[in-house]
């Protein structure tokens, strides 16, 4: 963070009069915040027969356009790419000359002095946690985009991406919540499967209504062309799976992790790691597809995608997706999982040598639950905790490949009980069948060449 003070003089023969006052933005920063105070600053702002000073006060950015204001009503202004102080629009900061519109609107007749404090909370790398796949009421969700968006906040969660089945978010306002990302997307929805296309409000032109493969590719080549971020959604899903195979068309990510942990998110899970074995590197995210809940559920955020990126804004949390740096978590407060190597994160890439090792830093690990680290050759090391705590390990690179890691746990007798209720209702013939391990966090590979 950085701060800078500026103090103007203002006298009276100023009044009725439009100052600007430039300062300085430097690069990389996430919000702008300005701060402004005068004597006599607490008088309401309206023009009486009373002698007081107000002072009215704008922003200019870096290419002479007006970014907001309120006269003097407020004191206190912030700017960011999520959300702004009402009245000011909410952006990127640009780096550049920026000016403070200073209007004297009335002065005491011994002037005044107005003092400015403009603050620059600069972007830093950390783990951001959010949702990749809901419904609102634009298509067969049970909350409105306004709701959907408090109960994210509710949660603590960073950002979201509104997925409505084959509606276009073009021309829709997206809500503005402090501190929350919202991020426009489309679920194209068809009978041989569904693909998620974020990060466009109109990825493609045309009808969702398509019945041949050679009509998916138009629409799937135009999203790519707008920079679509394209994830194909639950692949191996019992009830609607991924019918028209794996080539011949782009996509960015898969989803192998769709709502609770089943049997189902498990085969997506093996095929990915499948395809890494063959030297593809293939972005796994994860995504609640949330509607609604139901009686005690609490399913918004369940399953969790973190990113690694230096802000919430959009264009960070789709860059952090599109290199990988992403880990899939039970939830937004379980098990979390850190690995690095000479410096790369995951999804990145390193050199392999004969001192290559990773470091890996487990949050929050649950008694009885089992660390996996895995590479091209399958699992190479295993750690079950004994208790619960924070766990930290070493761990030698035996090959060039990749390297991931994953948690997996038995459940319980009360909750595999639950588990099959549950499932009873979905998928009633996997209610009958033997709960397997589940996976409870994953990451991305961390890749040596």
């Amino acid at each position: 963070m950085k701060a800078i003070k500026i103090d103007y003089r203002i006298e009276k023969t100023d009044e009725k009069k439009y100052f600007f006052l430039p300062f300085n933005v430097p690069e990389n920063v996430e919000m702008l915040e300005v701060n402004y105070s005068y004597e006599g600053d607490k008088a309401d702002s309206r023009i009486t027969g009373k002698e007081k000073n107000v002072i009215d006060f704008g922003l200019i950015d870096e290419i002479g356009d007006d970014v907001g204001t309120r006269g003097s009503n407020v004191r206190s202004v912030y700017l960011s790419p999520t959300s702004s102080t009402s009245g000011y629009r909410r952006m990127i900061i640009n780096s550049g000359v920026w000016k403070i519109i200073i209007g004297a609107y009335q002065i005491r007749d011994e002037g005044v002095t107005v003092n400015y404090e403009v603050t620059f909370h600069m972007r830093k790398l950390r783990w951001l946690k959010g949702d990749t796949h809901m419904h609102t009421t634009h298509s067969d969700g049970r909350y409105t985009r306004e709701e959907i968006a408090a109960r994210a906040k509710n949660k603590g969660l960073d950002f979201i991406f509104i997925t409505d089945h084959n509606n276009k978010l073009e021309g829709l306002p997206m809500p503005e919540v402090k501190d929350l990302c919202i991020i426009k997307g489309v679920e194209f929805t068809n009978y041989k499967g569904h693909l998620n296309m974020f990060g466009q409000g109109k990825p493609f032109d045309g009808t969702y209504a398509i019945n041949t493969f050679e009509e998916f590719q138009e629409r799937n080549l135009q999203a790519k062309e707008r920079g679509a971020f394209q994830s194909i959604c639950h692949p191996t899903c019992s009830l609607c799976p991924w019918l028209m195979g794996f080539e011949n068309f782009h996509y960015d990510a898969v989803e192998v992790w769709n709502g609770p942990m089943r049997k189902d998110n498990l085969k997506a899970i093996e095929w990915w790691d499948g395809q890494l074995k063959k030297g593809r590197r293939l972005v796994a995210i994860c995504g609640s597809d949330y509607h609604k809940d139901y009686y005690v559920t609490d399913l918004l955020a369940s399953p969790t995608l973190w990113v690694f990126a230096d802000s919430n804004a959009e264009d960070a949390i789709l860059d952090a997706m599109r290199k990988g740096r992403c880990v899939l978590t039970h939830s937004p407060l379980s098990t979390m999982i850190e690995m690095t190597a000479d410096g790369a994160v995951t999804g990145d890439e390193t050199l392999f040598t004969e001192n290559s090792q990773v470091e890996i830093k487990i949050t929050g690990m649950k008694r009885k639950h089992k660390l996996k680290v895995i590479d091209n050759g399958g699992v190479f090391f295993e750690f079950t905790a004994k208790k619960v705590g924070d766990y930290a390990f070493t761990v030698p690179i035996r090959q060039k490949g990749y390297v991931r890691c994953q948690i997996e746990y038995n459940k319980g007798f009360f909750a595999g009980i639950f588990h099959r209720v549950a499932l009873y209702f979905m998928l009633p013939k996997e209610a009958l069948e033997p709960i397997p391990p589940f996976v409870y966090a994953l990451t991305n590979p961390i890749y040596f060449k």
